[in-house]
């Protein structure tokens, strides 16, 4: 008797293996890595020597006109060339076993777990130096790591690339080279930037500034489609408009010949160090503006922060500055700052530059008997300021909490709230006293600067303490006027007390109309630079 055969048994689908690649700067840290570990490599006063020699190139990296990888290179050459491969290995390993840890966000650590709890092969990619991400790696049990490697020649670092640096198409390149074989596999990828859109662009599932659900959202144009508001859009029109306006009124009322002269007076060198002397200026206030955050808790990456700070400079020309308040908007959509804490520390900024202009203005004035009283005046007002924005529980009932028994208020209750406390942090004494000296420092700048514009026009009546004073108590008057940029104010007063301390008309005009094209529309040129490179639809 014959056995009826089984029927053939439905064929097994084998489960896809699934790797899950890693970028690591912001993306498995909250901040970059590079910088924490070059300043371990050489030091504080090192590191600020190399930082102001490497300031050229730093420059031409945040406004775009110089690649990330030609850019690095030179940072990494400045740094390592010539030092002994195993002193410097030391470091690394020290530097991968201690620092690192502090900079992972937790939740890309627990995204990274559960992968490997699933049995998933799980590869860095980043742009970092294997020289310290590949120890790390290994130590948190990493199937591959792959970084940008540096070139050795007789036991030292030679400052170049061994290998191209590991950014945007060449973390795919290199994946294909020297990782796994991933055909037929699942892949998640994870990055922050746009030196990850080729990464996430290989995934079937990408994770893109994000540990949820997956966005698929393209870098580049999340980076850059966060153009002006149209609310500050006619802000800037109108503020240049007007400011073009008032110039050719100025340069009328002096007598276009004049003023003509005065500024062919002053030598194209002579313009060149001015404006390098107010951009070091911008730069210190950037290094105040980024410390408030990082005092806030808020760790975003510099050259994203840099970015918002000189874009928001397109409004500068606006009442008090107000208009900077964009930034908000731009680290909000770049690296997702609460708004609440960056209009803290565009009030704290604002403070403290208050704070210092009026402390520049007291120095001069206490040279003068009459002047001794006005300065305990404004040193009392000051103070008592201070006392009050210290003491937020006292604004809190007075203000907020009768507010917000009123419906059409109450939503703005607790991001004023949040943002009186950050305030308050920033105003303490020794965060407080950075700010001022940090902010004192830029106002002193352009006061020199405006003496030198004295001095090349022949108005040698002027001292540089007065030149200073004079600078210092126009930018005050400007900004209560609450004209966009201070806007005749600024310009009215400048000439005035230039004619008091001994300058002719001419050269009255002639420092005024320089010194703001210097300082306030120079400003406005590179945030209108910014933000078209930056920020463009």
């Amino acid at each position: 008797m014959s056995k009826t055969p089984d029927p053939p048994a439905e064929p097994v689908e084998e489960e896809r293996p699934v790797v899950a690649v890693f970028d690591f700067d912001g993306t498995l840290t909250r901040r970059d890595s590079l910088l924490p570990f070059l300043w371990q490599v050489v030091g504080p006063a090192r590191f600020v020597w190399n930082a102001l020699v490497l300031l050229p190139t730093l420059l031409r990296y945040a406004l775009d006109t110089l690649e990330n990888g030609p850019a690095k290179e030179r940072v990494l050459g400045q740094f390592l060339a010539g030092k002994p491969t195993g002193e410097i290995q030391a470091v690394a390993e020290s530097f991968a076993a201690e620092k690192i840890p502090t900079l992972l966000d937790p939740k890309a650590v627990r995204r990274l777990r559960w992968h490997q709890e699933q049995g998933h092969r799980v590869i860095l990619v980043t742009a970092s130096p294997e020289l310290y991400a590949r120890p790390w790696a290994e130590a948190e049990g990493f199937d591959k790591a792959l970084g940008t490697r540096l070139e050795t020649q007789d036991g030292v670092f030679t400052g170049q690339f061994s290998t191209p640096n590991c950014y945007g198409p060449e973390k795919t390149r290199r994946l294909e080279a020297e990782g796994p074989d991933m055909r037929g596999a699942t892949i998640y990828a994870y990055g922050n930037s746009r030196g990850d859109r080729e990464l996430l662009g290989m995934a079937d599932q990408e994770f893109y500034q994000s540990f949820g659900d997956a966005s698929k959202t393209d870098p580049e144009e999340s980076e850059e489609s966060a153009g002006l508001p149209e609310g500050w859009q006619r802000g800037l029109l109108y503020s240049i408009v007007g400011g073009a306006g008032l110039y050719l009124g100025l340069t009328l009322w002096s007598g276009a010949n004049q003023i003509w002269q005065g500024l062919r007076a002053v030598s194209p060198l002579t313009l060149a160090g001015l404006l390098l002397l107010v951009l070091a200026g911008y730069l210190v206030r950037f290094g105040r503006w980024h410390w408030y955050l990082r005092h806030l808790g808020e760790t975003v990456a510099w050259r994203d922060n840099l970015k918002a700070f000189l874009a928001s400079f397109a409004l500068t020309a606006t009442p008090g500055k107000a208009g900077e308040s964009v930034k908000a908007y731009f680290l909000k959509r770049s690296s997702g700052v609460d708004p609440a804490r960056s209009l803290a520390g565009l009030f704290a900024e604002r403070f403290t530059d208050v704070f210092s202009v009026v402390l520049v203005i007291c120095v001069g004035l206490f040279s003068l008997p009459q002047g001794r009283w006005i300065v305990l005046a404004i040193g009392g007002v000051q103070i008592a300021g201070i006392a009050l924005l210290q003491r937020p529980r006292w604004v809190r009932r007075a203000v907020l909490l009768p507010v917000a028994g009123w419906s059409t208020a109450r939503r703005w209750v607790r991001p004023v709230d949040t943002m009186l406390s950050d305030t308050s942090a920033l105003l303490r004494p020794r965060v407080l006293l950075g700010g001022i000296l940090l902010g004192g420092l830029p106002w002193i700048g352009e006061g020199v600067a405006m003496y030198v514009l004295f001095d090349a026009l022949g108005a040698e009546a002027i001292a540089l303490h007065e030149a200073i004073l004079i600078h210092a108590a126009a930018t005050l008057f400007g900004a209560v006027t609450f004209l966009p940029g201070g806007l005749g104010g600024h310009e009215a007063a400048s000439v005035s007390l230039s004619l008091l301390y001994g300058a002719t008309q001419a050269q009255a005009v002639a420092a005024t109309v320089l010194v703001r094209l210097l300082t306030l529309w120079f400003a406005v040129g590179i945030g209108i630079t910014g933000t078209t490179y930056f920020y463009r639809k």
